[in-house]
């Protein structure tokens, strides 16, 4: 039951993230609450995705990682071809929601997910 929960949370997450409001009208921008530099920084560069993939985060923290994710995939990359960029950005996301519900092999699902060079040589 408490997975089952944790599912449907994850999942509404994700799926608020992209509802676009009705007064922005169907064709208005995502705004991601970070930008993708933010989100590099917030969780790459100050340790939030090694401590996730370390087991030494808190379910909170694991939430923080997978709302950073969100903003990840709604963020425009500098260069790269877009569906591309929201397979790979989606891939990290869905594989972040994963370990928040705790599912098997999801730890290194995310470590394969965020790849840096990877993403770097494409998007950057």
């Amino acid at each position: 039951m408490r997975k089952t929960f944790s599912l449907v949370m994850v999942l509404a997450v994700a799926l608020a993230a992209f509802v676009v409001p009705v007064s922005a009208g169907p064709n208005a921008p995502l705004e991601p609450a970070n930008t993708i530099k933010e989100v590099m920084k917030k969780a790459h560069k100050d340790g939030l995705l090694k401590k996730v993939l370390d087991g030494q985060a808190s379910a909170e923290e694991k939430t923080q990682l997978l709302d950073l994710y969100i903003d990840l995939l709604e963020g425009v990359p500098s260069k790269g071809d877009s569906n591309a960029w929201i397979m790979a950005a989606g891939r990290s996301m869905v594989a972040a929601g994963k370990v928040v519900v705790g599912r098997e092999g999801a730890v290194e699902e995310l470590k394969e997910a965020t790849n840096c060079k990877a993403c770097h040589d494409v998007f950057k």
